[in-house]
């Protein structure tokens, strides 16, 4: 495959989803929830513009470094007992908004971890090195806003399993 035509689809992807996030973030008043938006259209930013390096130097070198791609957000563990700690400073009439925002962030996070799976898998060499840390940080992203949804759902269910168990022993 491509590498420039898989940096460029990415670059579409990311943007869409670094605008979704600074979009939440002005719309959202809870400040835990700029904050979540903010870090998250942060990240997506640091992803843009790695794009943007990437391109540059496949199209001057013909090669890319794969250690200038970083993510800020931390792994499922933190977030989940961060979540806990937080759990009653989140005002019940935030919840409606973020759901909405955090349902279209989830969709976009897990097509674009498909876009970096289905690219890495058709490349080699350090193109896919960089691909397969992408979907790392992607499937991260996935991660951080599954939770966050599940704890505005208060549904029952935390990260994709039941938190209690409603059957009789």
């Amino acid at each position: 495959m491509d590498s420039v035509k898989i940096f460029t689809t990415a670059l579409e992807y990311e943007i869409k989803i670094r605008d979704l996030y600074l979009s939440a973030a002005k719309k959202v008043d809870d400040e835990r929830g700029k904050s979540i938006f903010s870090a998250l259209a942060d990240d997506e930013q640091s992803h843009v513009d790695f794009l943007h390096y990437s391109l540059e130097q496949l199209r001057v070198h013909k090669s890319i470094d794969p250690a200038r791609l970083q993510t800020a957000i931390p792994d499922r563990v933190l977030v989940e007992s961060n979540i806990k700690k937080l759990e009653a400073d989140i005002p019940a009439q935030m919840l409606g908004d973020i759901k909405i925002v955090l349902d279209s962030a989830l969709k976009l996070e897990k097509e674009t971890s498909a876009f970096y799976r289905e690219a890495r898998d058709k490349t080699e060499g350090p193109i896919r090195e960089i691909l397969n840390k992408f979907f790392e940080i992607e499937e991260g992203h996935v991660n951080v806003v599954q939770i966050e949804l599940d704890h505005a759902m208060h549904n029952g269910m935390w990260f994709n399993f039941m938190e209690i168990n409603l059957e009789a022993e």
